[in-house]
């Protein structure tokens, strides 16, 4: 007996400019409503006066700004990316990748180890798109770190490029780590949306740079590398 035909059986291919304008329009309109939901809650804590009512209000408020950040960081996945280059010292913005990790992920922050190579000098780059990707990477590494395996971040200098690497023991991935963030919407974790690593990869394409995940079968470890040139790539016309 024949298996009954998916729905996506002979679905039609999406072209990603379109998935881009979906996304944004979505977005846009769920944050709308979202600010109307605030606005609307704040008015009720206002002539409700202190008391549970106010404090339930300001619950909900705080949970309406959560999504609405959310919505907000999806929508900047898909959004035109326009660096700002900049010349930033190398050890300033890796201690300030440090205690943002140590922030966003108190308890799991503690099982990274930190180590900077050659890391003294200047990188010209877009700090909040670099800074971006590399927060990307290791909320990755921490989603799917298995057991209480460390996470080792190292960064160096070599060759002109900035070399930041990111690497945990893992037992080997069912698909091809070269080929990850290649496709946006496409995850193996649960309640991912497949997007980090694609994001990433824009990145580091809008810089100039490169993303190289692999899995080294030998070591048993997944190593995730982001290369970026010190000196910023110039249009010709400059």
């Amino acid at each position: 007996m024949s298996e009954p035909l998916s729905i996506f059986d002979d679905a039609p291919g999406v072209p990603l400019p379109r998935v881009v304008n979906f996304v944004k329009q979505v977005t846009h309109d769920v944050r709308n409503g979202l600010n109307a939901i605030d606005l609307q809650a704040a008015f009720v804590a206002e002539i409700a006066g202190e008391g549970e009512v106010a404090n339930e209000m300001a619950k909900l408020r705080k949970i309406v700004g959560h999504v609405t950040r959310d919505m907000q960081a999806l929508s900047s996945r898909f959004g035109e990316l326009r660096p700002v280059v900049v010349e930033y010292p190398l050890p300033e913005l890796l201690q300030g990748l440090k205690e943002a990790v140590e922030e966003e992920f108190e308890t799991q922050a503690k099982r990274i180890v930190w180590e900077v190579k050659r890391g003294e000098g200047d990188i010209e780059m877009d700090y909040t798109l670099l800074y971006g990707a590399l927060m990307e990477v290791i909320r990755n590494a921490i989603y799917f770190r298995e057991g209480d395996q460390a996470i080792h971040f190292t960064a160096w200098v070599e060759h002109g490029n900035a070399i930041f690497e990111v690497r945990q023991s893992r037992s080997q991935p069912a698909s091809d780590a070269a080929d990850w963030g290649r496709e946006p919407l496409a995850s193996s974790r649960r309640g991912g949306y497949g997007l980090g690593l694609f994001y990433v990869r824009r990145i580091l394409d809008t810089l100039g740079g490169k993303l190289d995940p692999r899995y080294d079968a030998d070591s048993g470890e997944i190593r995730v590398r982001l290369l970026l040139p010190l000196k910023a790539r110039r249009d010709s016309n400059e």
